[in-house]
């Protein structure tokens, strides 16, 4: 095992996942509801969220009891668009439910007429709620502006709202009297339908008055335009027939002649291109169909076949110069010339004949066309009559059309004068209220009590947000983004410390057991050897840790090293024979094994940071110590550093750079965010491979801390100081530790 990390690069250490001791599974919680976290928020501040619920629900309770009781009283209204329609029997009412409509009724019920005329009627200026009679200043103001003051106080206890997607509205008025509310929630209503129905009426009379003289007008007009068209249907002799108008006066006898001579006239026009077309295929023909349809033409061509084949036959015998074979060839001749002079009589014949057809057909075509022409000319007069007339009757139509409409119209407002009572109707008139609606002393104490404690928590919530400390272990992979290797609690005797350490039944030494586990199986086989433990500031327990890690392994029957790197102020003391110690093997020949003590703990082994010396980091930078590293890990299963802090010193950058990994020892609640950042950035920056986070005092459920250790270097260490001054409160003076 001690040739494990021997000539291995530092980036073969392979890091280890989330620890599961605290509940760190790795998963991505990224977006989901923390309610851990929501518990410590309530567990740490739930005095300032009892204290906020507190003050918020007494002062709610106080007004609500110190306030004056209200009553509702309210009034349900129907309000249709259209009145009923008893002029068309199909239906029994036409109702449109627009909301535009609705709307423009609901400011109606809130209009300051409306409000004046209330006031008026029920003499409101005498009520001690809505009109400040007691105040002799009220009283000395002009009627015009008390009636106006008291329309603003009864306006403000107004309520008119629509019931849902009905044609339902609910009038509501606020009174600390609950039969005044009443009174005037009806008074209220009454008042808006009687004047409703005085705008309809006023509306309705005006509407008479006028239709009846648009009426009188489109009358006379339509009686002149109907004179007109028959005047102008007389003088142009405009015959209609079967009752068709003037558009229609084609219908007349000369368009029907028309259309039958042109139906006669395609009839003869497509007569006239077939006969054309037989006759001019008889000349370029021999009617070869037509000859052979003849019969004595068919007699002649048998007889002249009989006789050509007794030819053939003979000729067989005989020569053609034999005089029977010339009779007979002589007879054959006559045969062909009585069928083509037969054949000629009949072509003759035929042409003649189709010559005449055609000639029959162009003469009845020509004599169509004629008449056809002369019946157009007839129907084109009489339609350029009728567009006049027409024009004529459209501006008849157009009058009568309006005519009707306009009549019409009177006829419905006329009926409309005995329906507009049905306009607005009242459902449920206003009954005086039983209860006070307000204050309702236990919702708005439920509700004090519901939003104080959500304001409460959230003031908590935001003071943890805003608190950038490092707190636990969820702090630190949520603000650092680093693994938690071993959670060290608070120890409960500090002046006991190394005896929790030694003892294994204590929580401390559980907790740096968990760290062993957590360092061993960090990478294969056995994890990092070489570990150098720091912090960013003195006094987070870096050293308290260092010691805790080595015992650990030791009690495994590892061979462990224990070396006090920090040359400035060290916390391992020595007894008996003093040794050089870590500075002085670094500036001189020493023997390694010589100066490195055994401790009272077996398995332990320990190298004291030796004599102060002024220049530490460049020691550490020196090939000397890069030979003792190899005599350790050539000699030890794990060498323990324990460094000086990062701020402000180069010492835990250099030996970063040299050793396997890093734990870096963090105090709850000690540091703010950007300081440790910025501790880890220097470390990666120096090629630091940090193995991880170690987070010591750590107190769960706790309500506050205090600093333990004091860590003050001298003057080559100014920068840490300032640093150190602006992280932490005062803390009491280093612990030191005799091992030897």
């Amino acid at each position: 095992m001690s040739d494990t990390y021997k000539g291995r690069n530092r980036s073969d250490v392979i890091l280890p996942q989330d620890s599961g001791d605290y509940g760190l599974d790795g998963q991505d919680e990224t977006g989901l509801i923390d309610f851990w976290q929501i518990l410590r928020v309530l567990q740490r501040w739930w005095w300032l969220i009892a204290l906020i619920v507190t003050l918020i629900t007494a002062a709610t309770a106080v007004s609500l009891f110190r306030a004056t009781p209200m009553y509702k009283a309210s009034t349900l209204l129907e309000v249709k668009q259209e009145e009923r329609n008893v002029v068309n029997v199909s239906e029994v009412e036409s109702v449109v439910v627009d909301q535009e409509f609705l709307t423009t009724q609901i400011e109606l019920l809130q209009s300051e007429s409306l409000l004046e005329s209330t006031v008026e009627s029920l003499n409101l200026l005498r009520d001690p709620y809505l009109a400040a009679i007691d105040n002799p200043e009220w009283q000395a103001l002009p009627r015009d502006e008390r009636v106006r003051s008291v329309v603003l106080n009864l306006g403000g206890g107004l309520n008119v709202s629509p019931v849902g997607r009905s044609l339902l509205i609910r009038v509501s008025i606020e009174h600390d009297n609950p039969s005044q509310a009443a009174k005037i929630a009806n008074e209220l209503t009454k008042n808006y339908i009687d004047n409703g129905l005085a705008r309809k009426l006023n509306a309705t009379s005006f509407a008479s008055n006028f239709l009846e003289e648009r009426l009188e007008t489109v009358r006379a007009s339509l009686e002149d335009a109907e004179r007109e068209l028959v005047a102008y249907a007389s003088e142009n002799d405009i015959i209609l027939v079967n009752g068709e108008d003037a558009q229609d006066s084609t219908g007349s006898l000369d368009m029907t002649a028309l259309k039958t001579l042109n139906t006669e006239l395609t009839a003869a026009s497509v007569a006239r291109v077939e006969a054309e077309t037989a006759y001019n295929q008889s000349l370029q023909s021999s009617f070869t169909n037509d000859l052979l349809e003849n019969d004595a033409l068919s007699r002649l061509k048998s007889a002249r076949i009989d006789l050509n084949s007794e030819y053939l036959e003979k000729l067989s015998i005989y020569k053609p110069s034999f005089p029977q074979m010339l009779e007979l060839k002589s007879r054959i001749n006559l045969y062909d010339e009585e069928i083509d002079a037969k054949t000629s009589q009949i072509v003759s014949s035929a042409r003649e004949s189709l010559r005449e057809v055609y000639e029959r057909a162009q003469a009845k075509e020509k004599d169509l066309m004629g008449r056809v022409a002369v019946l157009k000319n007839s129907v084109s007069d009489v339609r350029e009559k009728s567009i006049d007339y027409n024009i004529l009757k459209r501006q008849v139509e157009t009058e009568r059309t309006q005519y009707e409409a306009l009549l019409q119209r009177l006829k419905e407002v006329s009926v409309s004068d005995d329906l507009g009572s049905d306009l607005v109707q009242v459902v449920d008139k206003a009954q005086t209220p039983r209860f006070p609606f307000k204050p309702n002393k236990l919702r708005g104490i439920l509700l004090a009590l519901i939003l104080s404690g959500a304001l409460g928590f959230g003031i908590a919530y935001a003071i943890e947000l805003i608190d950038d400390h490092i707190k636990g272990p969820d702090d630190v992979k949520n603000k650092l983004n680093q693994i938690i290797m071993g959670v060290i609690p608070i120890s409960k005797n500090p002046d006991e410390l190394l005896s929790e350490l030694v003892d294994p039944q204590t929580s401390v030494s559980e907790a740096y057991s968990s760290l062993r586990t957590n360092l061993q199986f960090s990478g294969p086989d056995g994890g990092p050897r070489i570990i150098q433990i720091t912090s960013t500031r003195s006094a987070e327990g870096k050293s308290v840790s260092s010691l805790g890690t080595a015992l650990r392994f030791a009690g495994l029957g590892q061979k462990v090293l224990l070396v006090d790197a920090d040359m400035r102020r060290p916390t391992f003391m020595q007894s008996g024979n003093a040794s050089i110690g870590l500075s002085g093997i670094l500036t001189s020949r020493a023997d390694f094994t010589a100066e490195i003590q055994r401790t009272r703990f077996e398995g332990l082994d320990l190298l004291p940071s030796g004599v102060i010396v002024p220049n530490p980091s460049e020691i550490l930078a020196s090939e000397r110590f890069d030979q003792f590293l190899e005599f350790a890990r050539e000699n030890y299963g794990y060498v323990i550093i324990d460094s000086p802090p990062v701020l402000g010193l180069a010492d835990a950058p250099i030996l970063g750079a040299k050793v396997d990994a890093t734990l870096l020892v963090i105090e709850a609640k000690s540091l703010r965010t950007p300081n440790i950042k910025a501790s880890i950035e220097r470390l990666r920056n120096s090629g630091t491979k940090i193995l991880g986070v170690v987070l010591s005092k750590y107190k769960a459920q706790s309500k506050g801390y205090m600093d333990y250790y004091q860590y003050t270097y001298g003057d080559g260490a100014n920068s840490y100081s300032q640093s150190v001054k602006k992280a932490s409160k005062k803390v009491k003076s280093k612990r030191k530790f005799e091992l030897t």
